[in-house]
C-alpha cells in the first residue's frame, strides 16, 4: 500500500507535557491518516516518535516569582501549593519546632507577623518579594528552628535561589538546606555556594550549615546573602531549617530570613529512552515499509518565538515505474521476427 499524498505538513503542538501531548499528537496523527490513507504502522511511529520529542518540550525554564502567587503579608499555608509556568506543581509544607529539648515553648512571632511563615512585599538582602521565615526567640536555644519544605510533583534541575540576609546582632541566623530528603547541601561537591560578606560556614557541632558572622546587613545590601545553584542535580524537594545558634544574647530578640525567586528547568523524563526502544522496535518490525514510504523531518530550530514545537512529516512520494505492455513486447518480437534473414 503505497503513499498517495506527498505535501508535507507540519503542526505546532504547545508544550503542555510530554506524555499529554504525545497522546494527542498520536491523536491528530490517526486523523491525518485517515484522510491521507496513511498506514497504521506510519501512524504509531509517528505518534511515538512525537512522545519522544515532545519529551524535551519540558525542559523549560521556569521563574517562581513570589509576588506572582501571593501579596503582602499573606501566610504560607501548610499544605498549599501553585502550578509553575512550566506545569510543575510545587507544595509547601511548614513547622514550627519549640521546646524540642524538653524545655517550654520559647518561640513567638516578631515584625507584627500573623505566622512564621508569611510573603513580604518588601525589600531585603536588595530583593524585593520575598518569602520570610520569622521568629522571636525568648531563649538562646538551637533546638528551636522552623522549617519551611518545598516538594515538587516532578524532578527539575539548574535550581538557582538565594537565602536572605543570614547576618547577625543580638540574635545569630543559622540555616540548614536539605534536599530529596535528607542531604545536606553543604555535603554535595554539585552545589555551587556563595556566601556573603557577613555568613559563612558554621562552625557549630549541632548544625551543618551556614551561619551569620559578626554584623548585621542592610536590606538593600548583598552582604547577607547566600546563593545556591544545584546545577545538573535532579531535585524533588527543598528543606529549609531556620533557628538562633548559640553565639546569640541570652535572649535573641526578633529575627528573620528570607527566600528569593527561584528558577529552575523541568528534567528530561526519564521514560523517554524506554518510547525510543519502543520506535525503533517498530521501526525493525516495518523498516522495509518506512524506508520506502516515511520522512521525518524535524527543522533546525524546534521552537518559536512561543515555545511551540514545529514538527513536520512529509510522506516520500511514490516512485514513478516504467512498464512496457505486452503489446508493445508483441510489436517488437514481430519486428524482430521480420528482420531475421530467411533460411535458405
Amino acid at each position: 500500500m503505497c503513499c498517495k499524498c506527498t505535501s508535507s505538513r507540519t503542526f505546532r503542538v504547545l508544550p503542555f507535557g510530554s506524555m499529554r501531548v504525545g497522546l494527542r499528537f498520536v491523536a491528530l496523527t490517526c486523523r491525518v491518516s485517515e484522510r491521507v490513507s496513511l498506514p497504521t504502522c506510519q501512524t504509531v511511529i509517528y505518534g511515538l516518535l512525537a512522545l519522544i520529542v515532545l519529551g524535551d518540550t519540558s525542559r523549560l525554564q521556569a521563574d517562581i516569582v513570589w509576588e506572582d502567587h501571593y501579596s503582602d503579608e499573606d501566610v504560607i499555608v501548610n499544605g498549599s501549593s501553585f502550578t509553575t509556568s512550566t506545569g510543575a506543581d510545587v507544595t509547601f509544607n511548614t513547622s514550627v519546632y519549640s521546646d524540642s529539648d524538653g524545655g517550654t515553648f520559647d518561640l513567638s512571632l516578631t515584625r507584627s507577623n500573623s505566622d512564621y511563615f508569611t510573603f513580604e512585599a518588601g525589600q531585603t538582602g536588595a530583593h524585593t518579594g520575598y518569602l520570610e521565615l520569622a521568629m522571636d526567640n525568648q531563649n538562646n536555644d538551637p533546638a528551636d528552628y522552623l522549617e519551611l519544605t518545598l516538594t515538587f510533583d516532578r524532578a527539575i534541575t539548574n535550581l538557582q535561589f538565594s537565602l536572605l540576609d543570614v547576618d547577625s546582632g543580638s540574635w545569630d541566623d543559622g540555616v540548614e538546606l536539605f534536599y530529596n530528603g535528607s542531604n545536606n547541601a553543604r555535603d554535595s561537591s554539585s552545589i555551587s555556594v556563595t556566601t556573603g560578606s557577613v555568613n559563612g560556614i558554621d562552625n557549630e557541632s549541632y548544625m551543618h550549615g551556614w551561619e551569620g558572622f559578626g554584623s548585621g546587613a542592610a536590606s538593600n545590601s548583598t552582604d547577607g546573602n547566600i546563593d545556591f545553584d544545584f546545577g545538573t542535580l535532579h531535585v524533588t524537594s527543598l528543606r529549609i531549617r531556620f533557628l538562633s545558634t548559640d553565639d546569640a544574647n541570652s535572649n535573641p530578640g526578633g529575627q528573620f530570613i528570607g527566600l528569593s525567586d527561584m528558577t529552575f528547568t523541568n528534567a528530561v523524563p526519564e521514560v523517554a529512552s524506554s518510547w525510543l526502544m519502543a520506535v525503533f522496535g517498530i521501526v525493525a518490525l516495518c523498516g522495509r515499509w518506512v524506508s520506502k514510504h516515511v520522512w521525518l523531518a524535524v527543522p533546525t530550530s524546534l521552537f518559536d518565538h512561543n515555545q511551540r514545537l514545529f514538527l513536520t512529516i512529509s510522506p516520500r512520494a511514490e516512485p514513478e515505474r516504467t512498464t512496457r505492455s505486452s503489446n508493445s513486447r508483441t510489436s517488437r518480437s514481430a519486428g524482430e521476427a521480420a528482420t531475421a534473414p530467411v533460411a535458405a
